[in-house]
């Protein structure tokens, strides 16, 4: 029986996040091979998860909880007390995990050990390593790679990590590089997995007139997604919209999701042109997003790098748009270097330029022929980048080929 892959991370499912949302994907393409050890509480507020019970029961794959795998986070300038207490929960939440996870390989099923949260949880990578005859790899998602750490004990900690796993898991070439050049591990010990795309949720959408339902017109419609936060480059977005819409006056500008500028970016867009034509859809998921997605004239998200570091891992909704055959205009940063082929599947740009991003907005949305090309080009694109075949790829890494390779003839719709 071929051997499967504990991934141990902080938090997960359902709480929403990049990362959980990977590990989950790779899961459910191939739950005969994952399985996930995790926490029943949300770290960043200590809490329990709401709704993970009923989770994990509907989950294809298995998943074990433990009260906790990182003590909550401490709230604004904690005092030496409040700080010792932290560190003394941590030892003793240290211990109960490096307990659970041995536990699991006590089992005998799996090959391999995935580390999901580097910061968080990359000490355990020396501790199986002594204590567990098995390979341990580390999942690197970008962020936690580019950001600068919180000191210089934190930066050698997660250099010992990188150092002494059996191999990492890269999700763009540009964490890649990044982990090799920064941390000084060899590239041979690295391997770029790109993320993948739910093709059956993107390929096959509800023929539903959404628009009508988010009150969105008729005319050429600009759609944005994510959290909104400044490395997003929605500012960007909002700020060349009137050049944008004095050369396409029908044109709407829809923006999806939430987070902490929400607020400043409602005060811009309502500055820029009176919010007539800039549209916060807030929160959308369900079958509402692929019918988003596809009834969306072009998807644009300018991304950029910001000082700290923080940049976008991947980019995600570049490649679920792609899947709904709508191209897009992304910033020339992080890993949307990836998920964007540059002038195939739509364009890139300088996030921080104003002027590139209207320049590139407005072109797409006049040139129809070009904009359905390089639609046409992105489904195709997308039809590739299935979870199922993900799944295959690091697990062949993680040297558990096995039967996964079947995988990628399961990968997208069959003929």
């Amino acid at each position: 029986m071929p051997q499967k892959c504990l991934i141990v991370t902080t938090h997960y499912m359902p709480l929403i996040g990049g990362a959980q949302a990977v590990y989950d994907a790779l899961s459910a393409a191939m739950p005969d091979r994952f399985a996930v050890l995790t926490a029943s509480s949300d770290y960043s507020t200590g809490e329990e998860v709401d709704g993970w019970q009923d989770f994990d029961a509907t989950a294809p794959y298995p998943i074990r909880r433990i009260a906790a795998m990182r003590p909550p986070l401490l709230a604004g300038r904690a005092g030496l007390v409040a700080k010792l207490t932290s560190r003394l929960r941590a030892r003793s939440i240290r211990k109960n995990v490096l307990q659970a996870t041995l536990e699991e390989l006590d089992s005998g099923v799996y090959g391999a050990v995935c580390i999901g949260a580097l910061d968080a949880l990359g000490w355990l990578v020396p501790e199986l390593r002594a204590q567990a005859d098995i390979p341990v790899f580390i999942y690197a998602h970008g962020e936690e790679i580019s950001q600068k750490p919180y000191n210089a004990r934190a930066d050698q900690a997660r250099r010992a990590a990188l150092q002494s796993a059996d191999g990492i898991v890269a999700v763009s070439s540009f964490t890649a590089t990044m982990v090799s050049e920064k941390y000084d591990v060899p590239a041979e010990n690295i391997q770029a997995v790109t993320n993948g795309v739910d093709l059956a949720r993107f390929s096959e959408r509800p023929a539903e007139n959404v628009r009508q339902h988010f009150g969105l017109d008729l005319g050429p419609l600009v759609f944005s997604l994510g959290r909104l936060v400044e490395r997003k480059g929605i500012d960007r977005l909002i700020e060349a919209w009137p050049r944008i819409k004095a050369a396409v006056p029908q044109a709407t500008l829809a923006i999806a999701g939430t987070g902490p500028l929400e607020d400043a970016l409602q005060a811009a867009a309502e500055r820029q042109d009176g919010h007539s034509s800039i549209k916060f859809l807030g929160r959308v998921g369900g079958d509402l997003l692929p019918s988003l997605y596809a009834s969306a004239d072009l998807f644009a998200m300018p991304n950029r790098t910001m000082p700290d570091g923080d940049t976008e891992g991947f980019g995600l909704v570049f490649l679920e748009a792609a899947a709904c055959g709508t191209p897009s205009v992304g910033g020339r940063a992080g890993g949307a270097v990836d998920a964007v082929q540059h002038n195939e599947t739509g364009v890139l740009v300088d996030g921080t330029d104003v002027s590139a991003i209207a320049f590139a907005v407005t072109e797409m949305l006049t040139d129809e022929v070009k904009r359905k090309a390089m639609g046409q080009a992105a489904m195709e694109f997308a039809q590739t980048q299935g979870w199922p075949v993900k799944a295959g790829e690091v697990l062949s890494f993680f040297g558990l080929a096995d039967d996964a390779g079947k995988a990628r003839t399961d990968s997208g719709p069959q003929d």
